[in-house]
């Protein structure tokens, strides 16, 4: 992929209510508004050309989402209305192929969403495509770079799903973390497993985890079923076991991690509420305009920050997948842009406008009634 990506963290969000919430930030060193990231909608029924595929793909389900380039098939992340959910982030060693392998469907890896969001309705139908699937090198201008990324899928019953293509010896192959082999939490380097790993010896070394609530300890965090534990024999990147401050992925998805645990999974917030609250959750990862020191891969053996680049958080983007909607605010704007679905053209696909003011969505205090 390109050099313009540099980050990204997600996290899916369970209501007190019980529906499912995805919010991610998108952390970039260029303005992709100016390079032809726009919102997007497909209708369902409609054909559409991806690269290098000799046969037009028709869409089982409507869609919509943030396309990071003038392609409309460029997704960064969207939903469908069958309510599954979809982003790509930044993946360091992420492979893809130049073509794909004997009996393979090769899909450019900034059109796996637009693929798959076309035609699955749950996170296991991502998983079943994706089997198939090989993931191939992405075309920019007269030449053709990797796709270092990988994929997070979440369905309307809360299932999720995470594709990977990180095994250099089977370029673009993709792995699947199911539902209950991932914590519904995403960034980006190292690859998922060693995440996890992370995770775990970071939560034996935390003195705050130690200590826990009122001097009993947290040994173990609950991610919707999904059980991770402390363990100080675990491979890791951290250096320490200090709550992490950095916007390096292994730090950005510890604090994700933990901030989402700690609420338990979004369940502390109702539907109301989980814009406002999701959303604060988020800016524990939220990237500020930086010269790039904090913001890098991992520490090297003489710890070291590894491939520091400048990034900061282009937009963050709530998708709601009961109300198959989306709300989106971009890094100039104090307003949420929204977006529904059902309100989207049945026969055309549709650009659609994202609120850019710097103070949209300002209440003015004379306007609110006075209580009582």
């Amino acid at each position: 992929m390109d050099d313009r990506i540099s980050g990204c963290t997600s996290m899916k969000l369970t209501s007190a209510e019980g529906n499912v919430y995805w919010f991610r930030t998108c952390d970039l060193k260029d303005d992709i508004w100016k390079g032809g990231a726009h919102m997007v909608s497909w209708p369902a029924g409609q054909e559409i050309a991806l690269e290098g595929q000799d046969q037009p793909l028709r869409s089982r389900y409507s869609f919509a989402g943030i396309a990071n380039s003038p392609k409309d098939s460029w997704l960064m992340d969207g939903i469908n209305e069958a309510g599954l959910i979809g982003g790509l982030q930044y993946l360091n060693e992420g492979t893809s192929a130049g073509e794909p392998g004997e009996g393979r469907e090769g899909v450019v890896g900034m059109e796996i969403l637009t693929r798959l969001l076309a035609v699955c309705g749950t996170a296991e139908e991502v998983v079943r495509q994706a089997e198939n699937i090989q993931i191939l090198d992405i075309p920019v201008g007269e030449r053709k770079v990797p796709a270092t990324m990988h994929y997070i899928f979440v369905d309307a019953k809360g299932k999720t799903a995470i594709l990977e293509a990180a095994d250099p010896s089977n370029p673009g192959i993709l792995k699947a973390y199911r539902d209950r082999e991932n914590i519904g939490v995403m960034a980006n380097s190292p690859t998922y497993d060693r995440q996890l790993e992370n995770l775990s010896w970071y939560m034996s070394q935390s003195p705050e985890l130690r200590y826990g609530i009122n001097g009993d300890p947290v040994s173990r965090l609950d991610f919707d079923g999904v059980e991770v534990r402390a363990d100080e024999t675990a491979s890791h990147v951290s250096v320490n076991g200090s709550y992490p401050a950095s916007f390096a992925s292994c730090d950005r998805f510890i604090r994700a991690a933990m901030v989402k645990a700690l609420n338990q999974n979004g369940r502390s917030f109702s539907d109301r509420q989980m814009l406002a609250f999701g959303a604060g959750l988020m800016h524990t990862v939220f990237e500020p305009h930086t010269a790039g020191i904090f913001h890098y891969v991992w520490f090297d053996e003489q710890q070291r920050p590894l491939k520091q680049q400048d990034s900061y958080t282009q937009y963050l983007i709530m998708y709601s997948a009961a109300e198959r909607e989306l709300y989106i605010q971009p890094y100039d704007s104090t307003g949420w842009t929204r977006l529904k679905l059902c309100d989207c053209p049945a026969s055309r696909i549709e650009r659609h406008p994202i609120g850019r003011s710097g103070m949209d969505g300002v209440t003015e205090s004379r306007d609110i009634p006075a209580e009582g």
